[in-house]
């Protein structure tokens, strides 16, 4: 999960520099968004094959990003509601697959 939470973060700081990202929803003001959303994108990409092998992480990741970008800009056109809503519901699972994790 934390992988996919990477990517995801990354997919989203990348569209929200694109011109059709709505414009009710929060972007980030600062120059390098898109350079911090490919670095994220390459840090859940590298967490997949570190934990999956090379061949199967790069597919991993792969399927991640396209799932990744899909729930962002179908949510984001959506509207406010389910744009934080899916941001709240990642968060929560991110939250229990760590605690899970720890014990």
């Amino acid at each position: 999960m934390p992988q996919f939470y990477f990517i995801f973060l990354g997919m989203y700081l990348y569209y929200s520099k694109s011109k059709y990202y709505p414009d009710f929803l929060f972007s980030p003001r600062f120059r390098s968004v898109r350079l911090i959303g490919l670095l994220f994108t390459i840090a859940g990409s590298l967490l997949y094959v570190r934990t999956d092998g090379w061949a199967g992480g790069l597919l991993l990741a792969l399927a991640a990003s396209m799932l990744a970008m899909g729930m962002v800009q179908l949510s984001a056109v959506l509207g406010k509601f389910y744009f934080y809503g899916m941001a709240v519901i990642l968060h929560v699972l991110l939250l229990i697959q760590l605690i899970c994790d720890a014990s």
